[in-house]
């Protein structure tokens, strides 16, 4: 999930500086108006922070529930930023 995170990260720096999108979570928006380092560092402390938090606890089902649809909500976010991909060729040029 940590990986699917930063490739998460990335995409979106890629389309919010081609101007072809906008940072639709409020505190990561914020972070993001203090610059990119600012905006990657938060989002992968957060979410690695999350991740390792679940790990300790993946004994309990709810701990294991949340991982896996951690899991599937970044494949699914990563997977639409790839589907989209062709909009920062356009925005580039």
């Amino acid at each position: 999930m940590i990986i699917l995170n930063l490739l998460d990260a990335l995409w979106t720096l890629c389309f919010v500086e081609a101007g072809v999108a906008n940072e639709a979570n409020p505190l990561m928006s914020s972070a993001l108006g203090h610059g990119p380092v600012s905006f990657m560092v938060l989002k992968l402390a957060l979410v690695s922070l999350s991740v390792l938090l679940l790990w300790r606890l993946r004994h309990r089902r709810s701990a294991n529930v949340a991982l896996y649809s951690g899991a599937t909500a970044y494949s699914l976010v990563v997977a639409y930023h790839l589907a989209n991909a062709h909009h920062l060729v356009g925005a580039f040029s």
